[in-house]
């Protein structure tokens, strides 16, 4: 049994575009990194038959892993290992019409526990800041759900990941540097493409200076949801690993500025002591995006669970 239970949100850009070469090697490399769960983001390919098609189920086949595709066509999935994970509850139905690319939220029972683990693979619109809004508070929701266990009602531990469309907070240290929008286009942090610049900021007060879109991030830490490469990078042992764990998810582009770290795995707060590490996977062969891995350690998770179940 392995040690780790590694965790990881993957968006594969247009899920290759048709490319069906470039699908397979893909799958290869991801079934590569011994995952347990994935988060996927960008699904759509598989046709109208949508979760009955060929190329969804064979997808499955490729990873190793049982899946789940999201509602609508494909947005968003989950996989996951079946020896690892068993699914107990899907909560497509409490997504309703609010998402223009609609999560999939699975509550997945590790084995060897009782305490299942509400997780949610989610995309958010890439191109309007007050919906990227309601959206995450929409995920927020996912950190209060709750099960009846010897007639207590115990609240489940939640993980989400997926593409945010959006930034962390500022203030974390060595944290990628953020965009700047009141630099000309010649510096280095400057986002060049006009639709693109409004696309990833808001305009608080009329007459002022508009302001980076960092709402999903702030909406989830207040609701007890921690960006597990954050809090992984103030740990005080791991100073030296900050580079690498709070490493960019996408890279530079003359257009849409500096590299950015906006793909991020969420877990509820109770959930931290088990993270043992967060890497960013190079996926420059493959898409836009690089893929973030988390790391728990197998046995913290099981007694953190564990004693959830103690105190019902």
């Amino acid at each position: 049994m392995n040690q780790h239970i590694r965790i990881a949100t993957c968006n594969f850009e247009l899920n290759g575009n048709d490319d069906v070469e470039l699908r397979a090697r893909l799958h290869h490399r991801l079934r590569d990194l011994k995952l347990d769960l994935l988060m996927r983001q960008e699904m759509i390919g598989f046709g109208v038959s949508g979760r009955d098609s060929q190329a969804w189920l064979d997808s499955q086949t490729a990873l190793g892993m049982k899946g789940e595709l999201g509602p609508g066509m494909g947005a968003t999935a989950l996989y996951w290992a079946p020896k690892v994970f068993t699914p107990r509850r899907n909560w497509a139905n409490e997504v309703g019409t609010r998402w223009e690319m609609p999560p999939t939220t699975l509550s997945l029972e590790l084995t060897g526990t009782t305490i299942p683990i509400v997780c949610c693979s989610h995309h958010h619109v890439y191109d309007n800041p007050v919906r990227r809004e309601s959206e995450a508070n929409w995920l927020t929701r996912l950190n209060d759900k709750t099960v009846t266990l010897k007639k207590r009602r115990i609240v489940l531990p939640c993980i989400v990941g997926g593409d945010t469309n959006s930034y962390p907070e500022p203030g974390t240290p060595g944290d990628v540097p953020l965009p700047r929008l009141d630099v000309p286009d010649s510096h280095p942090l400057a986002i060049r493409n006009e639709p693109h610049r409004n696309h990833r900021s808001r305009l608080i007060i009329p007459g002022q200076p508009r302001v980076l879109d960092i709402w999903p991030d702030n909406n989830l830490r207040e609701a007890g949801l921690e960006d597990a490469a954050r809090h992984l990078a103030t740990v005080p042992d791991r100073e030296t690993d900050r580079a690498r764990i709070l490493a960019p998810t996408v890279d530079a582009y003359p257009t849409h500025g500096p590299a950015t770290r906006i793909d991020r795995i969420y877990l509820s707060r109770k959930l931290l002591p088990a993270v043992a590490d967060v890497e960013v996977i190079n996926m420059r062969e493959y898409s836009d995006h690089h893929t973030v891995v988390v790391s728990l350690d197998r046995a913290v998770l099981i007694s953190i669970l564990a004693d959830l179940a103690v105190a019902a």
